[in-house]
């Protein structure tokens, strides 16, 4: 043994940090404890198979909740897209007309049935028939699975198998469909002059009042077979005629003259009021009636009528009809069928000759056939601006159910509109 080796100095094991060993013996007694109070927790709820259950809801729930909104947004933006296509295209409103008259045409054997709304999609229809025993439906309708005792279904795939547009025996006007929303992707429909011809809008006083424009405005567009008639109140950036003059100038006209109008196809007239009286209601029940108008009312009513409400999120409902739709697109795709509309009239503006023109009697607003009302339609937004601008001088006009969806009008569109009228 050398003398260097023996002064050299001892190996020193290290020995554990007293510190490290209490955080683990701190974390395991938490691990412990927390494993002890889920295990209770889990006990408490019928043992880990029902427990590992909720849990999994609960996420479900959860990322359910946090999706809705962007899932509403998307199903809004399809529906958007739906009615646009639906009302854009005049074949459809046709078709519409033509399934109505045809289930109406089929229903003449069973007394007191009529068909009153219509569920149309891109492949097939369902008509909603209101009767007490309906017997089965003749070809080429058929009894599908899912949409009620009371609706004939039809497949659009082959138009040669179609039904003719026969209208049913004693009716006196042809069918008055409006959309009223969407459920499923397919447009829900609804036939004004089927029923009492007294419809109301209640619930959510905002919502209502977009569905009630909404639907003045597809019965003021052209070919919808009517001559809309707003009064005062319903719209607050227009003053309209009041109720009780356009009742006193209904009532006046004779009924001999209205069933004849009507006999041979003239336009129905439609009344689109706001809240109106008990008195009002009476007068109005009685001209709906008679079979003289189709009113539109907003708020409540007295006397017979079809309800539709509508909460705050656009959810129409109509239980003693069957109807359940989301009204919330409409508004949207109604406005953007009037402005193309609009446009598609101020392209292809419709000219009369000077002959014709000539021959043609002069008629009263009121008295216009609807192809001429439509035409004056497309100029109504700078009437409205020239009202605006002179309320003292301007004479009350009736405005149609198109202005009411309409962007107010600038300087520079007022003037651009004006110059392009005076050139045609």
């Amino acid at each position: 043994m050398t003398p260097a080796s023996a002064q050299s100095p001892p190996v020193s094991l290290a020995r554990p940090d007293s510190s490290l060993v209490t955080a683990l013996l701190v974390t395991v007694a938490v691990l412990l404890a927390l494993f002890l109070l889920l295990r209770h927790v889990v006990r408490r709820h019928g043992g880990w198979r029902r427990f590992r259950r909720r849990v999994a809801r609960e996420l479900a729930l959860t990322r359910r909740a946090f999706g809705e909104p962007l899932r509403a947004f998307r199903r809004h933006r399809r529906g958007v897209r739906a009615l646009s296509r639906h009302l854009g295209d005049p074949r459809s409103g046709l078709l519409v007309r033509r399934l109505l008259d045809a289930a109406g045409a089929a229903l003449d054997d069973v007394p007191g049935a009529f068909a009153y709304g219509l569920r149309a999609g891109p492949r097939w229809a369902a008509v909603q028939i209101a009767a007490r025993g309906l017997p089965g439906p003749p070809a080429p309708w058929e009894v599908a699975d899912g949409l009620g005792a009371q609706s004939w279904c039809l497949s659009l795939d082959d138009e040669e198998s179609l039904p003719d547009a026969a209208p049913r025996a004693g009716a006196r006007v042809r069918p008055l469909p409006v959309a009223v929303g969407v459920a499923d992707d397919l447009c829900v429909h609804l036939d004004l002059a089927a029923g009492p011809r007294m419809i109301t809008v209640e619930g959510d006083a905002a919502t209502r009042s977009r569905l009630l424009q909404a639907l003045a405005a597809q019965l003021d567009r052209p070919g919808s077979g009517a001559a809309v008639t707003v009064a005062d109140g319903v719209h607050p950036h227009y003053r309209g005629e009041p109720l009780d003059a356009v009742l006193r100038r209904l009532e006046d006209t004779p009924a001999a003259a209205t069933q004849e109008g009507e006999a041979v196809g003239a336009a129905l007239t439609v009344v689109v009021c706001a809240s109106p009286t008990r008195e009002q209601s009476r007068r109005l029940s009685a001209l709906t009636a008679a079979g003289t108008v189709v009113c539109l009312a907003d708020g409540p009513a007295a006397g017979h009528s079809w309800a539709l409400r509508v909460n705050g999120r656009g959810r129409v409902t109509a239980p003693e009809l069957e109807l359940y739709a989301d009204s919330a697109p409409l508004g949207r795709a109604v406005a953007s069928v009037v402005r193309a509309d609009r446009r598609r009239a101020r392209r292809a503006p419709t000219r009369q000759g000077p002959i014709e023109s000539a021959v043609e009697p002069r008629t009263a607003p009121e008295q216009r056939a609807p192809e001429t009302a439509e035409v004056l339609g497309t100029s109504a937004l700078s009437e409205i601006g020239r009202e605006s601008r002179y309320p003292a001088t301007a004479p009350v006009r009736t405005i149609a159910g198109s202005d009411l969806l309409s962007e107010p009008a600038t300087a520079r569109s007022r003037s651009t509109e004006a110059s392009s009228t005076g050139g045609e």
